[in-house]
């Protein structure tokens, strides 16, 4: 297995020798995890590869609170692929969440571009000429790092941060479901080669307004436990607009709900003008919440996966968890 994985990673670092330019793009609405393997492998192909010319592709604006990443201040939302002989996607799992689906029709016609795709999400499309996928890693961060591991590639302090970055904020220090001991063995490498712990700690954990932490208690006292145990809480405009906030700074909460004692799930509906994205996060290895969330628009894992539908869909339908 592991001699499988070195042949399929050299594969990708054989293409990016042979290329002169390389784009690397994030999905939509980005998170850590795709912002983290992007600047680190960014890093990597500047600190092992000469002669290259990379750009960090961002459509979307970059939330504020993760500006601590660095090189966040090279992203650029301009992209022409005719300029590329090599396109990387990170953490995108379908042509829709690369946002060129719709514009560059070509871009996904596996003869006339060199495209990667590097995810862990079981819902992957397998949309690229070549596609890294391990749905058992909780994030993409961690197979970027695998690579780096299994290839003997030159990890700087800036690449350690980065993918540091993810796995701790994605775990919630270590406390979610999603950590096992290989989180842990990653975790304690990166710490070796002096990723900055206190960075991510402070910029990301210690790092809220008042205005988003009235926010977080708002949706938190808005919540409430039905007869089969499930907690529900909600987000909408006028919640937002009255804290002063966005809605990326509601994006965690639903973490905090979820470690209430004795419920199955919770979901956090976050309402959009016509649109609803449920959050759904358990604890129990007992429930599989993809049964839910495959009913609609969806993607994640089986306890932490999410939805978006029109809010009158979701209020005619029977949301209930299959047992």
């Amino acid at each position: 297995m592991v001699e499988k994985k070195i042949k399929v990673y050299n594969l990708i670092l054989e293409k990016i020798k042979k290329s002169k330019n390389i784009a690397l793009i994030s999905h939509k609405n980005p998170d850590i995890d795709t912002l983290s393997s992007r600047i680190s492998f960014y890093e990597m192909i500047n600190l092992n590869f000469n002669q290259k010319e990379i750009d960090l592709i961002c459509v979307a604006q970059i939330p504020i609170k993760y500006n601590f990443l660095i090189n966040t201040d090279k992203f650029k939302s301009n992209f022409n692929p005719s300029k590329y002989d090599l396109i990387i996607f990170f953490d995108s799992w379908s042509k829709t969440q690369t946002w060129f689906d719709l514009k560059y029709e070509t871009l996904f016609d596996k003869k006339t571009f060199n495209t990667i795709s590097i995810d862990h999400h079981i819902t992957n499309e397998i949309y690229a000429k070549q596609n890294i996928l391990n749905t058992t890693y909780s994030s993409t961060t961690m197979i970027i790092y695998e690579i780096f591991l299994l290839t003997n590639l030159k990890i700087n302090k800036n690449i350690a941060t980065s993918l540091l970055a993810w796995i701790y904020t994605d775990t919630w220090w270590f406390k979610h479901s999603n950590t096992t001991n290989i989180t842990y063995f990653m975790a304690g490498k990166l710490l070796k080669l002096w990723a900055d712990y206190n960075l991510i700690v402070d910029k990301f954990f210690k790092n809220n307004s008042l205005s988003t932490i009235k926010l977080w208690w708002k949706v938190i006292s808005e919540s409430f436990i039905d007869e089969e145990n499930i907690l529900y809480s909600y987000v909408n405009k006028s919640m937002i607009d009255s804290y002063n906030s966005s809605y990326e700074d509601v994006s965690w909460v639903v973490d905090h709900l979820n470690t209430t004692s004795w419920i199955k799930y919770c979901s956090l509906f976050t309402q959009k003008w016509e649109f609803v994205k449920a959050s759904l996060r358990t604890l129990r290895d007992d429930i599989d919440l993809t049964l839910i969330a495959k009913k609609y628009n969806w993607g994640g894992h089986k306890k932490a996966s999410w939805f978006t539908t029109k809010w009158q869909a979701l209020l005619s339908s029977n949301f209930k968890i299959i047992d």
